[in-house]
């Protein structure tokens, strides 16, 4: 499948909320099918509307091959960003 699509795919998946990249490589095996010789991450990061939000820390499942990121839409990650605080001198 042509990593375009898989990108199109995975926006519409994150636009309600983060995933990591575990849920989001389940969600594609379910949904269409896929050989398991992509690398999901640089998929998604060649993509400048997703965005690696953090990387999720649970034992047995951050590897080297494969980082256990958590993932969203630029769209989500504006939405959900916190106001800085203002310097002083800032109006």
């Amino acid at each position: 499948m042509d990593t375009e699509k898989i990108r199109n795919l995975v926006k519409k998946h994150l636009s309600e909320k983060p995933r990591n990249t575990v849920e989001i490589k389940h969600w594609l095996s379910r949904n269409i099918d896929l050989k398991d010789n992509y690398d999901l991450a640089a998929i998604l990061e060649s993509d400048p509307s997703i965005i690696r939000i953090g990387r999720v820390r649970k034992s047995g499942l951050v590897g080297k091959e494969s980082p256990l990121s958590e993932w969203a839409t630029d769209k989500w990650v504006l939405h959900h960003e916190r106001e800085q605080p203002k310097k002083n001198g800032d109006e």
